[in-house]
C-alpha cells in the first residue's frame, strides 16, 4: 500500500515536470533548437569530403561523314573533392549545368580505346564545370575506358511499318486500312547496320471499343537510338471508324463472264439492285457504278437450273450485300 502511494506521488511530480518543460518558454526553447540545428549544419557542411557524382560524357570532332557503330556511355562516374555544402548543391543542380567531360574524336580513324583518367590528365581543358561549384575532379571511377568505333555514315529511306490492333465498338467498323503518315522516313547511321534494314516499325498500339476516328502521334526511333538519326521523329497513325449502316443501290448492270464462244446467253433482268452494309459515311459517297455484279457462266451454269444468285465485288468500306433486288436472276441460253 505504501509503495503504491509513493509511486503515485513520484508519477505526479514527473508529469508536472514534463508539463513545465514543454509548456513554459516554448518559443525560446524552439528558437534555441533551431539555432543548434543551423550551427550543426554549417559545421558539418564546412568539412571537406570525397564524393562520387555522375557527369555527362560528350563527344565532339566526329566528321559528318562518319558514324558510330557501337554505343558510348552517356554518363560516367567521377570522384570529386569539396566541402559538404558545395557537394550538396552540386548533387542537386549538376544535371542542369554544363558540367561534362568532352571526348575529342577529331583524330579517331576507325577503332580506338580511350582510357579516361589518362585522357583527363592529358586534356584537363576538356573537363567543364561551373566555377561556383569549387570542386576538384580527382579521377574517373567508372568506366575506366571507353571503346570507340566509327565507320562511314550511310543514308537510307525506310518504309514505316504499322503495328496496331484497333477494335471498333459494336455497331462500328474500320473503313479501309490503318495508315501512317509519312510512310517512308530517311534514316542516317553506320553503313554496316543500315544496309540490311528495309523498314522501321512504329510502337505497337492497341485500342479497344473504338467509336470515333483515330489519329495518334507516335514517336519514331531506330534501336540502338544512339547510333541512328532520323529526319522525322514522329508519325501520325490514322484509322477511319464509321458507324455501320445500309443503303440501297439500283440500276446496276449485270456482267456475264466466261461464256463459251458460239453460245448466246442473256440475263433477266439486265439491271439489278442491292442493299449494301458498311460504313455509313462511305456508303453515302458511293454510286451504283462503283459496284460490280456478275455471273460466272463457265463455273456456275447448270442446264437444270434457271435462277441464280449473282456475285458482287464490293468497294472499299462495304462489308457485305445483305440482299439483291430481285434476289435471283434468270440465265437464258438461246
Amino acid at each position: 500500500m505504501l509503495f503504491s502511494i509513493c509511486w503515485l506521488v513520484i508519477k505526479h511530480y514527473i508529469i508536472k515536470m514534463f508539463k513545465k518543460i514543454f509548456t513554459q518558454d516554448i518559443q525560446i526553447k524552439l528558437g534555441s533548437l533551431f539555432l543548434a540545428i543551423v550551427l550543426w549544419f554549417f559545421v558539418v557542411t564546412d568539412i571537406e569530403y570525397y564524393f562520387d557524382l555522375e557527369i555527362p560524357l560528350k563527344v565532339e570532332g566526329l566528321s559528318d561523314e562518319k558514324a558510330f557503330n557501337n554505343e558510348i556511355p552517356e554518363l560516367i562516374t567521377a570522384r570529386f573533392r569539396g566541402k559538404g555544402h558545395t557537394l550538396l548543391w552540386a548533387n542537386m543542380t549538376m544535371p542542369l549545368s554544363e558540367t561534362g567531360l568532352i571526348l575529342d574524336l577529331t583524330k579517331t580513324k576507325n577503332t580506338q580505346v580511350y582510357y579516361l583518367n589518362e585522357y583527363f590528365n592529358e586534356h584537363p581543358d576538356k573537363f567543364f564545370i561551373p566555377r561556383d561549384y569549387k570542386l576538384d575532379l580527382i579521377h574517373i571511377v567508372e568506366p575506366e575506358s571507353v571503346w570507340v568505333s566509327v565507320e562511314h555514315m550511310a543514308h537510307k529511306e525506310l518504309n514505316v511499318k504499322v503495328q496496331a490492333d484497333i477494335t471498333p465498338a459494336l455497331g462500328y467498323m474500320l473503313v479501309g486500312d490503318i495508315s501512317v503518315e509519312p510512310n517512308k522516313v530517311m534514316v542516317h547511321g553506320p553503313v554496316s547496320l543500315l544496309e540490311g534494314m528495309t523498314s522501321i516499325s512504329v510502337p505497337a498500339l492497341t485500342i479497344q471499343e473504338v467509336n470515333a476516328d483515330v489519329a495518334v502521334k507516335l514517336p519514331l526511333t531506330v534501336e540502338p537510338a544512339q547510333l541512328f538519326s532520323l529526319d522525322t521523329k514522329e508519325v501520325t497513325l490514322t484509322a477511319d471508324i464509321q458507324s455501320i449502316g445500309s443503303v440501297e443501290f439500283q440500276n446496276i448492270s449485270i456482267r456475264l463472264e466466261n461464256v463459251p464462244r458460239g453460245i448466246e446467253v442473256s440475263v433477266i433482268p439486265q439491271l439489278i439492285g442491292l442493299e449494301a452494309e458498311g460504313g455509313l459515311d462511305r456508303l453515302l459517297e458511293l454510286k451504283p457504278e462503283d459496284f460490280t455484279v456478275s455471273f460466272d457462266y463457265g463455273a456456275n451454269w447448270n442446264p437444270d437450273e434457271q435462277l441464280y444468285v449473282p456475285e458482287a465485288v464490293l468497294p472499299m468500306g462495304v462489308q457485305r450485300v445483305s440482299r439483291f433486288i430481285p434476289e435471283k436472276i434468270e440465265i437464258v441460253q438461246k
